[in-house]
Protein backbone atom coordinates (compact mmCIF):
# COMPACT_ATOMS: atom_id res chain seq x y z
CA UNK A 1 0.00 0.00 0.00
CA UNK A 2 2.72 2.59 0.92
CA UNK A 3 2.31 5.10 3.31
CA UNK A 4 0.73 7.65 1.56
CA UNK A 5 -2.00 5.86 0.30
CA UNK A 6 -5.25 6.93 -1.02
CA UNK A 7 -8.41 5.73 0.23
CA UNK A 8 -9.66 4.70 -3.14
CA UNK A 9 -6.03 2.39 -3.17
CA UNK A 10 -7.20 1.09 0.20
CA UNK A 11 -11.13 0.10 -0.94
CA UNK A 12 -9.21 -1.56 -4.05
CA UNK A 13 -7.13 -3.45 -2.69
CA UNK A 14 -9.94 -4.82 -0.50
CA UNK A 15 -12.15 -4.69 -3.75
CA UNK A 16 -9.27 -7.04 -5.54
CA UNK A 17 -9.51 -9.93 -2.74
CA UNK A 18 -12.99 -10.49 -2.98
CA UNK A 19 -12.72 -10.41 -6.85
CA UNK A 20 -10.11 -13.30 -6.42
CA UNK A 21 -11.02 -15.41 -3.88
CA UNK A 22 -15.16 -14.96 -4.18
CA UNK A 23 -15.43 -14.56 -0.57
CA UNK A 24 -15.14 -10.97 2.03
CA UNK A 25 -12.12 -11.19 4.18
CA UNK A 26 -12.51 -12.29 7.86
CA UNK A 27 -9.99 -9.98 9.32
CA UNK A 28 -7.20 -8.14 8.02
CA UNK A 29 -3.50 -7.51 9.54
CA UNK A 30 -1.44 -4.05 8.77
CA UNK A 31 1.41 -2.43 9.57
CA UNK A 32 0.66 0.58 12.41
CA UNK A 33 1.09 2.55 9.86
CA UNK A 34 -1.27 1.66 7.49
CA UNK A 35 -4.06 1.42 10.54
CA UNK A 36 -2.88 5.23 11.30
CA UNK A 37 -3.24 5.80 7.73
CA UNK A 38 -6.33 4.35 7.55
CA UNK A 39 -7.71 5.92 10.78
CA UNK A 40 -6.85 9.01 9.26
CA UNK A 41 -8.56 8.56 6.70
CA UNK A 42 -11.77 6.61 7.39
CA UNK A 43 -12.18 7.12 10.71
CA UNK A 44 -12.23 9.93 13.20
CA UNK A 45 -8.73 10.18 13.18
CA UNK A 46 -5.14 8.98 14.31
CA UNK A 47 -6.36 7.94 17.89
CA UNK A 48 -9.16 5.74 16.34
CA UNK A 49 -7.34 2.57 16.96
CA UNK A 50 -6.49 2.70 20.13
CA UNK A 51 -10.37 4.05 21.90
CA UNK A 52 -12.36 0.59 19.37
CA UNK A 53 -12.10 -1.83 17.38
CA UNK A 54 -11.37 -0.31 13.80
CA UNK A 55 -13.29 -2.29 11.05
CA UNK A 56 -14.24 -1.49 7.24
CA UNK A 57 -17.19 -3.06 6.25
CA UNK A 58 -17.62 -5.29 8.97
CA UNK A 59 -13.71 -6.65 8.70
CA UNK A 60 -11.30 -6.05 11.78
CA UNK A 61 -8.67 -4.28 11.41
CA UNK A 62 -5.73 -4.99 13.23
CA UNK A 63 -2.35 -3.95 13.79
CA UNK A 64 0.20 -6.16 13.56
CA UNK A 65 4.11 -6.72 12.95
CA UNK A 66 5.00 -6.45 9.15
CA UNK A 67 7.22 -4.04 7.06
CA UNK A 68 5.67 -1.02 6.40
CA UNK A 69 3.09 -0.09 4.05
CA UNK A 70 1.83 -3.64 4.49
CA UNK A 71 -1.51 -5.00 4.61
CA UNK A 72 -2.79 -8.58 4.55
CA UNK A 73 -6.54 -9.73 4.15
CA UNK A 74 -7.28 -13.26 5.73
CA UNK A 75 -10.54 -14.97 5.02
CA UNK A 76 -11.98 -18.66 4.21
CA UNK A 77 -11.40 -19.73 1.08
CA UNK A 78 -13.57 -22.35 -0.40
CA UNK A 79 -11.44 -23.49 -3.79
CA UNK A 80 -14.82 -24.92 -5.61
CA UNK A 81 -16.17 -20.69 -5.29
CA UNK A 82 -12.95 -19.17 -6.51
CA UNK A 83 -10.74 -19.63 -9.96
CA UNK A 84 -11.41 -18.14 -13.48
CA UNK A 85 -14.39 -16.02 -13.27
Amino acid sequence: MGTNFAAESFERAFERFVQIYNVQPAIARCSPDVLSRYCRLFESGDDAARIREVRFRGVPLLAAVMPVGTIAFEGEVDEDRMGDW
